[in-house]
């Protein structure tokens, strides 16, 4: 079985395989590196996140390997060699499944490499993550497997591997219950998550016993395949009946703060700290210009510190950064116009009437960007806002402006908000 094992792996579908795979991969990381950049959590998640694509990759690859003999008139002569009826199933899965797995790693490698770079957090358990999603790929081959034995066509694989893609992309955009367990999927977790230890082993069982159940009926084993599905069964159960994928625990040593010691505060949790010095550097300046006015916030903090349920405007001494898709592939600060837009929550008005809806004289909203503008040194995005006025007027009166500003936002005073947009 070696022998011919190293046979396929040479001459088989499974070049063909790993070299798909390594290259959807690479592509899949070069399009999106802000969800996997610098953090190792973000890295295995992202992997997770690509299954869509990769179990759909993989299921066309064991279509094609298993269905070659039955699509070349071959089945019954190699049906009449000395060898169990399962050893051509297991060397097609085993050449398929260890060949995708290591071109997709491959491409992984280079970005690992790329994240121990800059990374601040290696914790978190983000090798079950990719532990896991490795098992996912090896469950898709057993499916691809599948289906080039019961359907011997060459347009099997293709449509098997577009029902795959579909059907793991219902569950994708689902609303996170906990049956989506039961997916290769990433769930939708944030990089700092913690995933409860038994719900990783749960899921880790759950692939292993569906691939079990795949392969022995692929061969026709009745009796394994029973075992195998009661077996997978009784996995799922405790898996759907648990936790749902979207209200995880927070992992406290990621969300750990690390904080600049001089100047305004600004502090980012231990998981985002590869980009403090961009983010200080974006940051500080503006709550500089903020400094000792009334009102205004004194520090900025990494949103992914923010505690659960709290409303951006709560806490009016802190404006939240949002680091989560920050980072490039290189582990710099992939757009600071995005941060920059983060401390516009400083300037916005926050009104809304009894039935919860903001409903605003559209001047106040001009008045909000006057605001903006000045807090960032921005030149003005309206036509007709007053903001050369403004800069023209003593520093001590621009302050006083901005002032007045916030605190009539704060008690939402139309009137007042109108008459500053309009006064300098």
């Amino acid at each position: 079985m070696r022998r011919v094992l190293g046979v396929e792996l040479r001459r088989g579908t499974a070049p063909a395989a790993a070299l798909a795979m390594f290259g959807i991969g690479v592509w899949l990381l070069v399009i999106h590196p802000d969800d996997w950049g610098g953090r190792w959590a973000g890295l295995a998640n992202y992997l997770r996140m690509s299954m869509l694509v990769l179990c759909a990759l993989m299921v066309a690859a064991g279509a094609w390997q298993s269905g070659r003999e039955r699509r070349r008139d071959m089945d019954e002569l190699i049906a009449s060699t000395p060898r169990p009826r399962w050893q051509p199933l297991a060397v097609a899965w085993l050449a398929v499944t260890l060949s995708g797995t290591a071109g997709l790693l491959a491409a992984f490698a280079g970005a690992a490499v790329l994240v121990a770079r800059v990374a601040t957090y290696a914790g978190g358990g983000w090798w079950w993550t990719l532990i896991v999603g490795v098992l996912a790929l090896a469950a898709a081959g057993a499916l691809g497997v599948l289906v080039g034995r019961l359907v011997p066509l060459r347009v099997a694989a293709p449509i098997a591997a577009l029902a795959s893609y579909l059907g793991l992309a219902v569950v994708a955009y689902g609303d996170g219950t906990a049956w989506a367990w039961l997916s290769p999927l990433y769930g939708g977790w944030a990089a700092h998550s913690l995933i409860p230890a038994r719900i990783t082993v749960l899921q880790a069982a759950w692939l292993v016993t569906v691939t079990a159940l795949l392969l022995a009926a692929a061969a026709r084993w009745r009796r394994a395949a029973l075992l195998a599905g009661v077996l997978a069964i009784t996995v799922a159960v405790p898996i759907v009946i648990g936790r749902d994928t979207r209200h995880l625990p927070a992992d406290p040593a990621a969300l750990e703060l690390v904080c600049t010691s001089s100047g305004p505060q600004v502090c980012l949790s231990r998981i985002n700290a590869f980009l403090f010095d961009d983010v200080t550097a974006a940051v500080q300046p503006v709550l500089e210009r903020l400094d000792g006015i009334p009102g205004a916030p004194s520090r900025a903090v990494d949103e992914a510190a923010k505690p659960i349920g709290q409303a951006f405007g709560e806490d009016d001494d802190t404006v939240w950064l949002s680091l989560g898709h920050q980072s490039t592939a290189l582990g710099g600060l992939a757009s600071p116009d995005h941060l920059r837009a983060d401390l516009r929550q400083i300037t916005r008005a926050v009104c809304a009437d009894p039935t919860g809806v903001r409903r605003i004289d559209q001047r106040v909203y001009w008045t909000d960007e006057l605001a903006a503008e000045w807090m960032l040194d921005e030149s003005a995005t309206i036509a007709d806002a007053p903001i050369a006025r403004l800069r023209a007027m003593p520093e001590h009166a621009q302050r006083a402006w901005f002032a007045d500003y916030l605190a009539a936002a704060d008690r939402c005073d139309e009137q007042t908000l109108i008459r500053l947009g309009q006064w300098p």
